[in-house]
Order: C-alpha cells, then structure tokens, then sequence
C-alpha cells in the first residue's frame, strides 16, 4: 500500500506553485480548475478501483487549491518611516518629513506637517491616497497594470508611472502639481474633465475660484504666470505636417493690439483660466479664424493655442503659435518657438523639432524656456545623431542646470563613452 504522506506531496507542491502566481494567472488557474473538476466528474461515473483514503485526499486537496486560487487578490504592502500611522492615517510631524514605501517599490515622501490617508489599496495594481494637507513628493513604479489615485480635495490625479510633487493647500483650497517624469491625468470639479500634465509642466487648480493653469516649469524662476498673460503656456498637441523649410521669419517690431473683445463677453484669457476651452475656439470660429490669427492681440493668440490644445484642435493651435511668432516677436517668439518643438517632437519630427529648439536658445538664452528647449535639443540630437553626439548638449545642461528636471537623463548621457 503507498504511502498517505507521499500522496499529499503533490498537494503541497501545487498550493507552493500557487503562492507564486500574479492575479492573470490565478484567473487562467481558476478556469483550468474548473474544466478539471467537469473531467472528474464525467470520469467519476465509470468504475473503477481506488484506494480507501486516495478520494479524500483528493477531494482535500482540490478543496484547498480551490480556497486558495479564489482568496481575494493580495495587496500591496507599506512600511512608513519618521511619521505616525494608524489604519492608513498618516500625520507628520511638524519638525521632519516622513517616508512611505510600498512593496512594488513605489515611493511617496511627505513634508513635515503634512497630512494624508492611504484608504484603498487597488490589489497590487496601487492605491488611493488622500492628501489632506501638505506637500507629498511620489515616485510611482510603472507596471503594466499600474492604477493611483491622489485625491486632494475635488481634485483627482490619475498615476500609472511617473515621478511628481503635489501640494495640497486646505485653506486656500489649491492643488499644484509638479511633473518631473512621465504624465498623469487631473480630474476636479465638474466643468473642466480631464487635464493632462507631462513632465517638465506644472498644473494650478483652485477651486474656490475654479480656475485652472498648466505652464511649462523652469528650471529656475518663481512660478510662472497664467500662460496667456506671461507666456508661460501649456504644451501644444501634435498637429499634421507643416511644410519643410526654415523657421518663421520674427518681424523687429511687434503690431499694436487689436481692440479689446465687446464690452460684456469675459476676455479668451479669464476663459482659458476658467477652463472653457470649447467656448474660445467656438468663438474665434465664430470671428472668423483667419481674421484672428492676422489680427487678435498676443493675449488672444496664447488662449486661442492654448485652448485649442485642450480641445484637440493641434492645426489651430500651431497657427495660433506661428501668428505669434510672426506679429508678437519680441513678447512671444522665444515661446512659440520652444512650443513648437515640442509640438514636432511629439510626432516625431526630430529634425523640425531640433530647429526649433535651437531657435528658442537663440533667441532667448537664459529666458524661462532655456533649460525646456536644451533638453528637447539634448533628446533630438540622440535620435538624429546619437548618444555620442547628444553627450555633449547633456553636459552643457548639467553645467546650466545641475538640478533641473531633466538632470537624471543628462547624466545618464554623460556617462556615455
């Protein structure tokens, strides 16, 4: 007769096997468990010779494999350091900051005072952080199933991989968000959806007055201001081709503004502000496009770009741009230019997108768009020509700014041989 022991091994070792396996696989198990269990009982109707004990022992270790294979997915695991928690509440003290690291290696440092709850954890995927008060710096580990949420607020910023600073101010009821890597995703109150935010951006919410602001961030500099007044403006979306040649022409002298929107309608910039995007390219379509672009100020030009980014209209929002750099040089070329790298960049004309990077560096070398456009020049001339090449344009951005966003990738380059 075999022994009882050596029958429950094979047992063992499937529960073993089972221990190890990702939720994708444990539903594949469950459905292979199941037509297992259909086999055995069709089997079960014909005769045959079985051991006493050999039907329960079976019959043990399906019970436990099935117990097993349908336990709740496991989640993720955290340990934090230099704070105070309690059932996911976590308080700052006032005099250090506070580290949470969770066990997919995601990351979340908190600034002393700070204030927030980790009410959900998403399985293995992520969790739900609510940021009551603070500023918390994350670094979130992209996989492929990667699903954070940061709340703050009415404010909502969708993560799968990236690295950012939020700060949560209570009082004043304002979000500001950092991108340093990657992109997220920034839902708040009901009017405005949802707002894209990438690296080298800073997105301003508040919602007491709800308003809303994405500007590139320098690498220097105080926090810029709204894009349509300062030029600080969000990145334009990827459009169709333009025709190749040199960069626009910038005329030496800027045209006198047009006059001032009828008395009563809210200007494009407070519209831009207050998130109605639509609104500004239904009304510039409403005046006329063309007639805008040949005659709208600066201040109506950077609304129109900006708001027909938001909307998906990125034709318009080039035209918008190059009208700046025709008519608004000295306010705005520099701007349009940087904008219209990214704008190639994005659709993976690198050879247009470098011209425009270059001429933004020309034209304003140590203006707030400087350390943006050497980077883009630093990743185009990597796929036009190589990392050798791009080593020297990273290490002149490590010597002009050895902290700014895109540091960790210029040394990265650097270190090339």
């Amino acid at each position: 007769m075999s022994d009882p022991g050596r029958q429950l091994d094979p047992v063992a070792e499937l529960l073993q096997r089972a221990a190890r396996l990702s939720e994708t696989e444990r539903i594949e198990a469950r459905a292979a468990f199941l037509r297992r269990v259909d086999e055995e009982q069709a089997r079960a109707s014909k005769p045959r010779a079985v051991v006493r004990w050999a039907a329960p022992l079976a019959l043990a270790g399906s019970v436990l494999l099935a117990l097993f294979l349908w336990l709740p997915e496991r989640g993720l695991d955290y340990v934090v350091e230099g704070a105070e928690e309690e059932s996911g509440y976590v308080r700052v003290p006032l005099d250090h900051p506070a580290a949470i690291t969770f066990s997919d290696r995601t990351q979340i440092r908190a600034a002393a005072g700070a204030r927030l709850r980790i009410d959900e954890i998403k399985n293995e995927s992520g969790a739900r952080v609510s940021v009551e008060r603070g500023r918390v710096d994350a670094e979130i580990t992209h996989t492929g199933h990667s699903d954070w949420r940061f709340v703050a607020g009415p404010f909502v910023v969708r993560v799968t991989g990236t690295r950012f600073e939020l700060h949560w101010d209570a009082d004043r009821e304002r979000i500001e968000v950092i991108l340093h890597e990657g992109s997220v995703e920034v839902e708040g109150y009901a009017g405005f959806g949802a707002v894209s935010v990438r690296a080298g951006q800073r997105f301003v919410g508040d919602a007491s007055a709800r308003t809303l602001l994405v500007s590139d961030t320098a690498a220097h500099g105080p926090e810029p201001a709204p894009p349509a007044a300062q030029g600080e403006g969000a990145e334009v979306a990827p459009a169709p081709p333009e025709p190749a040649g040199s960069p626009e022409p910038s005329s030496s002298e800027d045209p006198a503004p047009l006059a001032a929107p009828p008395s009563g309608k809210p200007s494009w910039t407070k519209l831009v502000s207050q998130g109605e995007f639509r609104r500004v390219v239904q009304e510039a379509a409403a005046r006329g496009e063309q007639a805008c672009l040949a005659s709208c100020d600066a201040a109506d030009l950077n609304a129109l770009a900006d708001a027909a980014r938001y909307v998906g209209q990125g034709e318009l929002a080039e035209q918008a741009l190059l009208a700046l750099r025709s008519r608004y040089a000295k306010a705005a070329g520099s701007r349009a230019a940087f904008l219209l790298g990214r704008l190639h960049e994005g659709r993976g004309a690198a050879a247009r997108a470098r011209t425009w990077y270059e001429t933004a560096l020309r034209e304003a070398p140590s203006g707030p768009f400087a350390a943006e456009s050497l980077a883009g020049k630093m990743r185009t001339v990597q796929i036009l020509e190589g990392p050798a090449a791009a080593r020297a344009v990273a290490q002149e951005y490590l010597r002009l700014f050895p902290s700014g966003v895109h540091a960790k990738t210029a040394r990265q380059l650097a270190a090339q041989p």
